[in-house]
C-alpha cells in the first residue's frame, strides 16, 4: 500500500512537472494576441528587422534607398532618423554611406556602383537616439 502511494505521488508530480513546462514554452512563443504581417519588398530590395523598425534596402539610379515600416508593415516616418551603410563586397569597401529622411518612410543615400551580391551594415539611429543594426545582402 505504501509503496502504491509513494509511486501515485512520483507520477501525480512529473505530470504536474511536465504540464507546467509545456505550458511555460507555450506561452514563450505564443504570439496569438499579437500577429505581425510579413513585410513585402515596395522596391525590390532585400529586408530585414533592425531594432523597432522593417526596413528594405534597394539600390537605385545612383542612390541607397531605405525604406522603414513597423512590425505591422505600416509605414514608418523616417523623420528624425539617421542612418549609415557600409557596403563590402569580398575585399572592396565602399563608404560608410551617410542615408537621410528623404520625406515619408523614405532615407536616400548618393552610391557609386554596387557590386552585385555585396553585404550592406547598416546602423540607424532613431529620433531618441537608439541605435539598431542590421546585415543586408543586397540582390
Amino acid at each position: 500500500m505504501r509503496l502504491r502511494l509513494l509511486v501515485s505521488s512520483v507520477v501525480v508530480s512529473c505530470a504536474v512537472a511536465l504540464g507546467t513546462a509545456a505550458f511555460a514554452q507555450q506561452k514563450k512563443g505564443d504570439h496569438s494576441g499579437h500577429k505581425h504581417s510579413e513585410p513585402k519588398a515596395q522596391a525590390g530590395g532585400t529586408i530585414q528587422e533592425v531594432g523597432e523598425y522593417n526596413v528594405e534596402i534597394a539600390v537605385k539610379d545612383g542612390k541607397l534607398l531605405l525604406l522603414l515600416s513597423d512590425h505591422d508593415s505600416k509605414e514608418a516616418s523616417a523623420d528624425g532618423m539617421k542612418a549609415s551603410v557600409l557596403l563590402t563586397a569580398g575585399s572592396q569597401r565602399i563608404g560608410p554611406v551617410e542615408v537621410k529622411p528623404a520625406g515619408g518612410n523614405k532615407m536616400e543615400g548618393p552610391v557609386a556602383a554596387v557590386p552585385k551580391g555585396a553585404t550592406a551594415i547598416l546602423t540607424l539611429t532613431d529620433k531618441d537616439g537608439t541605435a539598431a543594426q542590421g546585415r543586408f545582402k543586397l540582390q
